[in-house]
């Protein structure tokens, strides 16, 4: 997939970063877990406009169908093949990284978002086995403080802890992997870069961090 977006070098390398870290994050969780057991269509009315202005804006949408954003990025699931992710988006993948070890191959596919963001697809055997995503699904209203995030225990299910912090997290990393599922929500504080992240493993609370959060 040839990237038409011109971002620079070291933004692009930054996101790339996080990504990973969080990757690492989530494989971190579940092997600890197993060892112990897009855009509406314009309307029609505003057709007053010059035509070369319709003109760019179809053009625009047609550009966008080929990104991933957050529905897209929600239809995704473990266990699809590559060609039904490609399905969803609406465009081939850009290949990050491939290995084999053990009679496992692994490779992961970036897709970037209409703006910042970008979302990694990790295939095991041609299958999915993990998403992960920056900037893509950020729609998350909760915010995160210290106080909430003390009240955070392990073993909690998602809906306390969406209790706790007054709504959903924003899912960064979705894993299954040796029949072991994982799940990495992310709510921000109120302070700029300000957050807490949850790792979920099947379905209970099995680790959380955060980063300058505010009682």
């Amino acid at each position: 997939m040839s990237d038409t977006q011109q971002t620079p070098a070291p933004k692009k390398s930054h996101k790339k970063l996080i990504i990973i870290v969080i990757v690492i994050i989530v494989l971190v969780a579940l092997i600890g877990s197993c060892a112990s057991g897009a855009g509406n269509k314009s309307d029609s009315s505003n057709g007053s406009g010059n035509s070369g202005s319709t003109a760019s804006q179809g053009a625009q949408q047609e550009k966008d169908s080929t990104k991933i954003d957050a529905d897209k990025f929600a239809k995704i699931e473990n266990g699809m093949s590559y060609d039904q992710v490609v399905s969803i988006i609406g465009s081939e993948g850009t290949e990050q990284s491939t290995n084999e070890i053990g009679g496992i191959k692994t490779t992961m596919y970036e897709w970037e978002s209409d703006g910042w963001g970008v979302a990694t697809i990790t295939f095991q055997n041609g299958k999915v086995t993990n998403k992960s995503q920056i900037g893509v699904n950020d729609q998350s209203t909760a915010k995160a403080t210290m106080d909430k995030y003390n009240q955070v225990e392990t073993g909690m299910t998602y809906d306390e802890v969406v209790a706790i912090m007054g709504g959903d997290g924003e899912l960064s990393s979705d894993t299954k992997i040796a029949g072991v599922s994982s799940k990495l929500y992310m709510w921000d504080g109120e302070n700029i870069a300000s957050n807490c992240s949850i790792t979920f493993s099947d379905g209970k609370v099995s680790s959380k961090s955060q980063f300058g959060l505010d009682k």
